[in-house]
């Protein structure tokens, strides 16, 4: 997750020596479901990620 680019890149499809994909999401584009290895789904709220505070962004 990049809270100053607003994207999360899961990486899916898990090999012995890597993942075989990554897809950029954006913040604040709805549910992301993301597949686990035991067949169960994780999702991710891209609405709710957490952004950087605009004051320290400033600094």
């Amino acid at each position: 997750m990049d809270p100053y680019a607003q994207e999360v890149v899961p990486h899916i499809q898990p090999t012995g020596t890597g993942c075989i994909a990554a897809y950029t999401h954006k913040h604040g584009t709805g549910k992301l479901p993301i597949p686990l290895a035991d067949g169960r789904t994780f999702t991710l709220d891209l609405d709710e990620l957490p952004r950087p505070d605009s004051e320290a962004d400033a600094r």
